[in-house]
């Protein structure tokens, strides 16, 4: 009887330790879920903290050195108060917005290629290989898609600086404008500026729409000649089924995680182009130093 009861007993406690790790795996799941949750709410919240604090030096110091430059630099076309305000606001706000959560997305997306690169590189390295070309390609493509934006940015900021100018004068001296009844004419100047820009983008429009294009289909190929080749290589028995999952795994997170760059190949141009503004202003010695206190002192 004692042996039958044990017998009975053994499945009951069989199930109750397998419902115990069931709510052990759980629980530590979900421990892992939250810490993860935390991790990441600090992690944007800092660079969120840190793009705005970055944006308020970078207009105290281009402010300060504005303030800094000889007065024949304010005579020039593309330094007039319009010009200069728009500078300060929207150069800064592109500075801020890519120095903020974008730019940890970008870093993360970075670290998870190389590294799905590195470990895949472990199981097989003929499926690596084969999604390895289209992460090169989708970064080529990004490359050139933020050098010709940067390059339609420093041909486009010099006319709309013009475009803001003339708005600037026009709100200042509306009076004189309506005695003498010329807003065709300003009209027609503010409309030629505001269609050069226009005639820029649609410059850029095709080979960044062809780009969008690559971005969206180079995927689609990829994971089939993946599936096709591990398909091969398990026929010949070359590699397991553990090590297929594992391979066209991180094919499938790899690629959109740089289709994710190059989706903010825009922000990024904006950033880059300005980069470059501040940095100009940042190095430029004036001919008459105002704020220099060298010399000899009276």
């Amino acid at each position: 009887m004692e042996k039958i009861d044990d017998d009975q007993d053994d499945p009951i406690k069989m199930q109750k330790a397998k419902e115990e790790e069931e709510e052990a795996i759980a629980e530590r799941s979900r421990l892992i879920s939250d810490s993860q949750v935390i991790v990441d709410v600090q992690k944007h919240t800092a660079f969120a903290i840190a793009g705005s604090q970055l944006t308020q030096r970078i207009r105290s110091k281009a402010f300060g050195c504005f303030l800094r430059q000889e007065v024949a630099y304010f005579d020039r076309s593309e330094n007039t108060s319009g010009a200069i305000s728009v500078r300060l606001s929207f150069d800064a706000v592109a500075v801020q917005e890519m120095a903020g959560t974008r730019l940890g997305v970008i870093f993360e997306s970075l670290a998870l290629t190389f590294f799905g690169i590195a470990f895949s590189c472990f199981m097989n390295w003929q499926l690596t290989f084969i999604v390895l070309i289209p992460i090169i390609a989708m970064a080529l493509l990004t490359f050139g898609e933020v050098s010709l934006r940067v390059w339609q940015g420093k041909q486009n900021d010099p006319i709309m600086g013009q475009a803001s100018t003339l708005a600037v004068k026009v709100i200042h001296n509306m009076r004189t404008i309506k005695q003498l009844s010329v807003e065709k004419e300003i009209l027609r100047q503010y409309s030629d500026l505001i269609y050069e820009a226009v005639r820029l983008y649609r410059m850029t429009a095709i080979p960044v729409s062809i780009a969008g294009g690559l971005y969206w289909t180079i995927d689609v190929y990829t994971v089939a000649f993946v599936y096709w080749r591990a398909l091969i290589l398990v026929e010949e028995k070359q590699l397991t089924s553990h090590h297929i999952i594992m391979v066209v795994a991180y094919s499938m997170f790899a690629l959109p995680a740089v289709k994710l760059i190059g989706m903010l190949a825009y922000r990024i141009a904006g950033l880059v182009s300005s980069a470059q503004s501040f940095f100009n202003l940042f190095d430029r010695i004036p001919t008459i130093d105002n704020g220099s206190d060298e010399g000899q002192e009276l």
